[in-house]
């Protein structure tokens, strides 16, 4: 064989080589496919849970608020992953025991604000400079021990990073819910905020 057909050869090789390293941006079918299914029910569990949250909640009401959380949660980590292109039931499930959590103790928390605090600016005090990073905790250590099992420097990087980008969001949220949305309805509507909020907690995470 001549040089430059050896030449030839080996750039051809290299060229075959750095296609395989480069990974491929199509979706596979059937992760489509199960993403696209995943979102479909998440949705309609998430508007039958929201249409029959205030009967349920009537009933049990910690049952309303822990699946509108859950569905909602579920929702958000689905959605993200269909932006991907990549679909990981482990972070589905990770999020709805998140959304769960999160919607238990969000309604208990918004109990104790209005209870013992009338005006507003000291709830939205107490709101953001108690509530928020508490949550945020809770969700760090979910994530951190659901991921690896234990706490790192990688989990405080992380607490701190969405922290920063929470109070781009929710100082807004909780004023403009305790200031117009009636008691009734603060959970409904946070769990709207969460779902977009979530999405931004799964690129982040």
């Amino acid at each position: 064989m001549h040089n430059n057909d050896i030449v030839e050869a080996e750039k051809i090789k290299e060229m075959v080589d750095l296609e395989k390293s480069v990974p491929s941006k199509h979706v596979p079918h059937h992760a489509t496919r199960k993403l696209v299914t995943a979102l479909i029910l998440e949705v309609v569990i998430s508007i039958l849970v929201y249409y029959k949250y205030d009967s349920m909640g009537e009933r049990q009401p910690l049952i309303a608020p822990a699946l509108l959380g859950a569905s909602t949660a579920a929702l958000a980590q689905s959605f993200s992953q269909y932006q991907r292109g990549k679909f990981n039931l482990q972070r589905v499930f990770k999020f709805i025991v998140w959304g769960i959590i999160n919607g238990v103790f969000t309604v208990l928390w918004v109990e104790v604000l209005i209870v013992n605090f009338n005006s507003l600016a000291y709830r939205v005090m107490v709101d953001q400079l108690v509530g928020t990073p508490a949550f945020q905790l809770v969700f760090s250590l979910i994530n951190a021990f659901w991921n690896t099992g234990e706490v790192s420097i990688s989990t405080r990087q992380s607490f701190f990073k969405a922290l920063k980008y929470s109070y781009f969001y929710w100082p807004f949220f909780s004023i403009s819910s305790f200031l117009f949305i009636p008691k009734s309805m603060i959970f409904p509507a946070n769990c709207l905020a969460n779902l977009i909020w979530n999405i931004i907690l799964s690129k982040l995470v």
